[in-house]
């Protein structure tokens, strides 16, 4: 690496944590910020309880129990709440340690996409992606949301640029894609169509012998997570995980809960993507892959079209998750970043055009949805949990457990009242419990030790 890409990376890293990193020690209460709260509930247990009596596996329960009574969550893979148990290591156990992976993992994925845009185009191109993504609600807001996606983006757009190094007969892309693809595989499902995408692209560029051992991989990963799942709860498809996946995928499960035809899905993708992407760029996205594909070469099409494959089928595979999870669309950024930023650096000849172009382009999306970025940023949906899990924690006696009523609100809001209280909490008077919490329609709530 020369020291010109050496310092648009450090420059590109640091306004990317400068960008994304806003608000890291704001408590749980957002938009799918209980992913923060789960997810940080699950790292806290690797740190209390270690790696070794966990198995790795991902614990659920809040408070101290035995291991004979851990509640498992199967349903993901588990390197996200292990980075996350690294993190609290170093820094304790609170909310900007929880979104301080994700927001390297938004960071190093904003340099990636620098360096793909420069191996398939130039140096600009690498740039305008980078800053166009950075500008992007998406980006900006779920960045550092502790979720599977801001992960993969980063280990995907990893196996791509090797993908890239390979096609341009350069060093290091076999270990990239390597790399990349089993941290893929250890962190979500979209693994799956990463090895797709990477099919389309290499097929023709490699022996096929190398493209099995890509399969080999990743069929071993999958048949590993499995394998991890019987270990730990007895069943290949234990804790739920068969019941997650047919709501998942609409094809049963509680996914009757949230009917939706099909026009109406695609209607939900376009105002997904007209809200995190914006018009502007998905305008300019647009143009870009027409340019690309009438005029563009071979290489850089495959590269496109595998971007395309990766972030597109993933959401349409879960299609009762992407429905409800605005976030399942984050993979489609490397995409309409690259093809956007080729739109904006094609149209003119002078560059002083060009850089303009670029630059109220990067104005245009920053601020088309700044309304609905602030209000998002800004967004209070479960403050009422936080605040009963706080006082949870400070009232109840570690090793006393906490029945919390009314159901609905329990169950709904678990993963707050759980990381928050770090107690017991018991949903059901069946279970044993020591303390009451009674939620009001007003919002009102008491907290009181169980009548004897």
């Amino acid at each position: 690496m020369n020291f010109k890409n050496f310092l648009i990376s450090v420059v590109l890293f640091i306004l990317a944590i400068l960008v994304v990193g806003r608000n890291l020690k704001k408590p749980f209460i957002g938009l799918h910020d209980w992913n923060g709260a789960r997810y940080g509930n699950i790292a806290r247990n690797y740190v209390r309880y270690g790696f070794f009596t966990t198995r790795f596996a991902q614990v659920e329960n809040s408070g101290e129990v035995e291991p004979s009574d851990f509640r498992y969550y199967t349903h993901w893979q588990p390197l996200l709440p292990i980075l996350i148990s690294v993190s609290y290591r170093f820094f304790g156990i609170n909310e900007w340690a929880t979104r301080l992976i994700p927001l390297l993992a938004t960071a190093g994925a904003i340099v990636t996409l620098y360096f793909i845009g420069r191996t398939m185009f130039d140096w600009r191109v690498g740039v305008g992606a980078s800053i166009l993504a950075l500008a992007t609600p998406i980006i900006r807001y779920f960045g550092k949301n502790p979720v599977h996606e801001p992960l993969a983006l980063f280990f995907v757009l990893l196996t791509f640029l090797g993908a890239s190094l390979v096609i341009k007969k350069k060093k290091g892309g076999w270990f990239l894609i390597y790399l990349g693809t089993t941290l893929t595989f250890l962190t979500n499902w979209s693994g799956v169509f990463l090895v797709l995408a990477l099919t389309v692209i290499l097929f023709k560029e490699v022996k096929k012998i190398k493209l099995l051992n890509i399969w080999l991989l990743g069929i071993s990963l999958v048949g590993l997570h499995f394998l991890h799942i019987l270990v730990v709860t007895g069943s290949a498809f234990g804790g739920g995980f068969l019941e997650a996946a047919l709501q998942r995928t609409s094809m049963g499960g509680t996914a009757a809960l949230t009917p939706f035809g099909f026009f109406e899905f695609l209607d939900r993708l376009r105002l997904w993507s007209f809200s995190l992407f914006t018009v502007s760029l998905l305008l300019f996205s647009f143009l870009g892959s027409v340019l690309l594909f009438r005029k563009g070469r071979k290489d850089t099409k495959k590269v496109f079209l595998g971007l395309l494959i990766w972030g597109g089928l993933y959401p349409l595979s879960l299609p009762n998750a992407a429905f409800i999870h605005n976030y399942f669309i984050y993979g489609l950024i490397g995409l309409i970043s690259l093809s956007a930023s080729v739109a904006a650096l094609s149209l003119f000849k002078n560059r002083f055009y060009t850089l303009a172009l670029l630059i109220l382009l990067t104005v245009a999306v920053w601020f088309e949805r700044g309304a609905f970025l602030l209000a998002l940023e800004n967004g209070r949906v479960d403050s009422l949990a936080v605040e009963i899990g706080k006082e949870i924690n400070n009232k109840v006696p570690f090793g006393e457990s906490v029945l919390v009523k009314p159901y609905e609100f329990a169950a709904s809001r678990l993963p707050h009242l759980s990381f928050y209280s770090d107690k017991k909490i018991v949903l059901t008077a069946n279970s044993g419990y020591n303390w009451e919490v009674e939620v009001k329609n007003d919002g009102s709530y008491s907290l009181l030790p169980r009548e004897r």
